[in-house]
């Protein structure tokens, strides 16, 4: 049997999903546009590419309402959570989140260099243009250049997505320098 011949065997949905709870991630706001048009999406699929270039990923199912704003070229912004922000998390979580200039009010008014708003408080902003985008099952991978970074407060604790519950990690003691 050849293998355009057999089903590819993969693993139930289900089954995925429960090990990929015990997984933890960060938590991040996407948002991109301005005014009216802007819109954010609560998202816990962040990865760091490249530094050289700056590059990130996103995941983003293709019928996100967000998913049409992010096409090569396009501005957005990736917010990282702080602890304190369970309230955003679960706002732009919800099917009913705001958008427009009722977004940016929920984020607290602050926009970055590229127009784009993006949460007060978060740990960290990093603003991206859309490199590329790749199709993979029901989602596509949003590639960005990462063209400017923000950091926030340092004693802002971040969010933490594990086994269905939003939590946080403390912040080790800064290391040693081993050259001292």
């Amino acid at each position: 049997m050849t293998g355009s011949e057999s089903e590819l065997r993969t693993v139930a949905a289900e089954d995925l999903r429960a090990c990929m709870r015990l997984f933890p991630t960060g938590v991040a706001l996407l948002t991109a546009g301005e005014g009216d048009s802007a819109m954010g999406m609560t998202i816990n699929s962040v990865v760091s590419v490249s530094l050289s270039p700056p590059t990130l990923l996103v995941s983003v199912h293709q019928y996100a309402r967000i998913a049409g704003r992010l096409v090569p070229g396009a501005e957005f912004s990736v917010s990282f959570l702080s602890a304190d922000q369970a309230g955003l998390t679960r706002q732009f979580a919800s099917a009913d989140r705001p958008a427009g200039e009722a977004a940016v009010v929920a984020m607290g008014g602050a926009r970055g260099a590229n127009g784009v708003p993006f949460p007060v408080g978060a740990v960290g902003v990093l603003e991206c243009l859309v490199d590329r985008t790749v199709p993979v099952g029901d989602h596509n991978l949003v590639i960005g250049l990462v063209v400017r970074a923000e950091l926030g407060l340092a004693d802002c604790s971040p969010q933490v997505f594990h086994c269905g519950e939003l939590t946080t990690v403390h912040s080790a003691d800064r290391p040693i320098d081993a050259s001292t």
